[in-house]
């Protein structure tokens, strides 16, 4: 599945490929060149700024939380 989202900082929009689970990523914005995060849902996408989504949003946070749990 793809998805056409807007940047949370300058509105741009982007086409994001193709992604086929519900692992939130990182996209960098072409126009303005910040990273967010995308994270897939059951209707479509969630948009978080970086720095400002929950730590099971954000794959920095997330992949840290899942290795110390034991949950790879």
């Amino acid at each position: 599945m793809s998805a056409t989202i807007r940047c949370p900082y300058c509105n741009a929009g982007q086409v994001v490929g193709e992604f086929d689970n519900y692992a939130p990523f990182y996209v960098n914005c072409e126009e303005c060149s910040r990273r967010y995060i995308v994270e897939p849902v059951r209707h479509g996408v969630v948009v978080y700024r970086d720095g400002e989504a929950p730590c099971c949003s954000d794959p920095e946070c997330r992949a840290t939380e899942m290795a110390g749990s034991g949950q790879e």
